[in-house]
């Protein structure tokens, strides 16, 4: 039986997967590289904070008018698209170093079919109440533990960069899916789409 498609999808497209030995390096030595990503890291932090009043208002608007300005759902895809873009350069999963703000020409592209109208009040009511989080929590903690596990197969990924030169084609999958599931998640949380995450890696 073929899975209906979710409307948040993550690809990074498969390559040679020649990566650089020298960025490699820098993320076996206790995740040196990620120091390189210092300026995103703190502009993201920063964002974020925005992100979670801006989609309070979301929450509000869709409670009393069944749907929302545009505006909102453009700031928070923003945020993740461009996590999306930090977070693919940190595994390797491509060595294109993520642009701030917007860019659909980065190898890294998470794709979004618009949510269908009216969105659900019930379920905007339960994020103007802050209790929305908590029905993703089964994914949360799936994904909190497989986020260990993605720290070590990064590491494991660089190593093998520097030895050979490529990044394992099973890891880019790997990194791949794991990124997809998360921000399906998130985008569920953030009102994105009124459609829960289903439990899986695949598109």
């Amino acid at each position: 039986m073929r899975e209906t498609p979710y409307p948040i999808d993550f690809t990074v497209p498969v390559d040679d997967e020649s990566r650089s030995r020298g960025l490699a390096a820098l993320g076996v030595v206790l995740f040196l590289k990620t120091v390189l990503l210092i300026p995103h890291l703190f502009t993201l932090l920063a964002y974020f904070i925005a992100v979670q009043f801006i989609v309070w208002i979301g929450f509000w608007y869709v409670l009393i008018t069944g749907t929302k300005p545009p505006w909102i759902d453009t700031f928070s895809t923003i945020y993740l698209r461009w996590t999306a873009r930090v977070y693919a350069w940190f595994t390797s999963t491509t060595d294109t170093y993520p642009t701030f703000g917007t860019d659909d020409l980065h190898p890294a592209q998470i794709t979004i079919t618009p949510a269908t109208e009216p969105q659900s009040r019930l379920l905007a009511f339960a994020g103007v109440i802050l209790v929305r989080t908590l029905l993703a929590l089964p994914h949360l903690f799936i994904l909190a533990w497989l986020t260990l596990g993605t720290l070590a197969a990064a590491w494991f990924g660089y190593v093998m960069i520097l030895i050979n030169g490529v990044l394992p084609l099973g890891l880019h999958i790997y990194f791949v899916g794991f990124e997809r599931w998360s921000a399906r998640t998130w985008a569920y949380i953030a009102g994105i789409t009124d459609e829960y995450p289903p439990f899986r890696f695949s598109a």
